[in-house]
Formats: structure tokens, sequence, C-alpha cells
């Protein structure tokens, strides 16, 4: 009985967790691109099935944490629809935008859209993150990840699909470096 309304809670946790996320950060920045704006107003139920995703993909991690056995099976699901989200978040936004950032702090304006997407930068990189922490040593983790955001930046400038700015590659940095450090300190609970 315990163990069912721990359950109860954290489904309960996973959709006001979600809808926060979704509802307050991700969906107000992604409505600010017009090009993903329009692409999102062709889907009545975007924003709820944006937080239906995230809200299940965390009561799913959460079960899976509570029984102290993470199935790699799901991760690898996980994985994917999170590739192919951040995919489209990095790579459609912008019809034709080409920009350069050279301040490292230039999010710290104070205004509620560079508050949230330096928020959104940091949350968007955690599971990228994990998926590095599954295999590479600290070392190596340093180089990919670094590798992995330069070569995201640098696609978006030189291809017009986005500022390449130093500041989103320290707030991708931080957000897969949280996620390594998840993966690490969750090891001993894979299968």
């Amino acid at each position: 009985m315990m163990k069912s309304i721990k359950y109860l809670i954290s489904l309960i946790l996973s959709f006001v967790t979600s809808y926060v996320v979704v509802g307050y950060l991700a969906y107000p920045t992604l409505l600010s691109y017009p090009r993903l704006e329009r692409t999102m107003g062709r889907f009545p139920y975007t924003k709820e099935t944006l937080i239906l995703f995230l809200a299940m993909g965390l009561f799913l991690a959460y079960i899976q944490w509570d029984l102290r056995k993470i199935s790699i099976v799901y991760i690898y699901l996980a994985c994917t629809v999170y590739l192919f989200l951040l995919f489209v978040v990095l790579f459609t936004k912008a019809e034709s935008y080409h920009a350069l950032s050279l301040d490292l702090f230039d999010f710290l304006k104070l205004n509620e859209k560079d508050i949230r997407e330096a928020l959104l930068n940091v949350l968007y990189f955690i599971p990228l993150g994990i998926i590095y922490g599954f295999r590479a040593s600290r070392l190596e983790f340093v180089f990919i990840s670094l590798l992995t955001i330069l070569g995201i930046e640098t696609i978006q400038y030189v291809f017009y699909l986005g500022t390449f700015g130093l500041s989103d590659i320290m707030l991708n940095f931080i957000g897969t470096t949280i996620g390594y450090y998840m993966c690490k300190k969750s090891e001993p609970h894979f299968s």
C-alpha cells in the first residue's frame, strides 16, 4: 500500500514538474521562434503532448530508480526521443539566422526570455551528459561533450540556423556535466 501511495505521489510530482518545465520554460521559448510556432500550430495538442511525454519519462525513470534496476531499453528509448527533440530545437527553430556572440554572460540581461533560454540550454543537455556517462571516462567526457557542443554551435552558425554563442557553450557544458555526474552516481543501478 505504501509503495502505491509513493508511486501516486511521484506520478503527480512528475506531472507538476513537466507542467512547469514545458508550460513556463520550454513552450514559451519555442513559441518565440516563428518557424517553430508555425510548426507547433499545426498540432493542436503540442503543449499537452510535451507535458505528457516528459511526465511519463520522469515517472518511469523514478520507478526504475526506486526499484534500483534501470533498464537499458528504457534508456535507449528515452535517448532516441530526446535526440530527436534536441535536433528539432537546435536546427529547425530559425529559417535563416546568423549571429556570433562572444559575451560569456549574455543571458544575464535580466529579461524573462533570455533567462528562460539559459535555463533550457542547461536542461536540454543534461540527457546528453547522461548518454556520455555510460561509457566515457571523465577526460573523454570533457573532450566529447565540448566537441559535440562546439560542433552544434558551429553548424548553427555556418548554416544560418542560429547564434554561435560562448554563453551557449558554457551553459550546454554545465548541462552535460550535471547529466554525466547523475549517470555516474546511478551506475550501480543499471541492468
